[in-house]
């Protein structure tokens, strides 16, 4: 869904000293950050049971990559579909945090290099895969399948969100959404919100044209004839823009615009 947003503040000032801000229409998930917190909470706790230690994860909020984006994400990572009644998901662990979090189940320290995992590490990562995705229903739905497909590409995934592991161990977990929410209906605005709503307007009567030097001689007090054909080209306006034309008049003491035509704002 398009949200309308800021580009981020540059280093150039205006003259009164505050940052200008480029408007512009962004992508923005429709994913609910409530749904993201439950399925969080759960692969805390299913880390937590895991590894044997209290587990501390960070939420990142839901966004829509671009296509480089989904490229560096998939890049040389683990990746495992869960399919679900509402959109398919996916697991995506990088090969430094699937090596991180492998020897943390091993109590062991994590290396910085690349190593390739072995047989056993890579069962482990298998499990451990399928243990977090019984945390999906809330971004899914229900799972059809127990157990999880391991992919080499998600293709056609839409929304990504990530969690970091700052403790035991130092990772990040990646769930991606084959597509986005609808955006939830929201009331809509009607004109009767609006009436109470107060709107300076302004008549005014063409009287035709006159030069400039004219206007400028004009003096408090001055006359001018208003024949009576002139009262029908009166219009009404608010900032600056006209709203109506019709005939002006007094009614009930007061000035009034009888309306002929309705002209639309642009």
């Amino acid at each position: 869904m398009k949200s309308l947003g800021f580009a981020p503040v540059g280093r150039n000032r205006s003259n009164t000293g505050k940052r200008v801000r480029e408007v512009r229409f962004e992508r923005r998930s429709s994913l609910p950050a409530s749904a993201a917190c439950i399925v969080a909470n759960g692969i805390r706790e299913t880390l937590t049971a895991l590894l044997g230690a209290h587990v501390t994860l960070r939420l990142f909020e839901p966004v829509i990559p671009d296509p480089r984006a989904w490229d560096a994400i998939a890049l040389d990572a683990m990746m495992y579909r869960v399919r679900g009644s509402v959109a398919d998901a996916a697991i995506v662990l990088r090969a430094a945090d699937a090596i991180a979090f492998a020897s943390a189940v091993f109590g062991e320290p994590s290396a910085a290099d690349t190593r390739t995992l072995s047989p056993i590490e890579r069962d482990i990562v298998d499990r451990a895969a399928n243990a977090i995705a019984a945390n999906l229903i809330a971004v899914c739905g229900v799972r059809e399948g127990r157990a999880v497909e391991r992919v080499a590409a998600i293709d056609g995934f839409v929304t990504f969100f990530e969690m970091s592991m700052e403790g035991p161990v130092e990772a990040r977990i990646g769930i991606a959404l084959s597509r986005d929410p609808a955006p939830e209906p929201r009331g809509g605005l009607e004109l009767a919100h609006l009436a109470d709503v107060r709107v300076r307007a302004v008549a005014a009567i063409d009287l035709g044209s006159a030069r400039a030097a004219a206007v400028g001689g004009i003096a408090v007090g001055a006359i001018f004839p208003i024949r009576p054909d002139d009262m029908r080209r009166c219009s009404l306006a608010t900032a600056g823009r006209r709203l109506a034309r019709g005939v002006c008049g007094v009614r009930n003491g007061r000035y009034a615009i009888a309306t002929q035509s309705i002209q639309e704002p642009a």
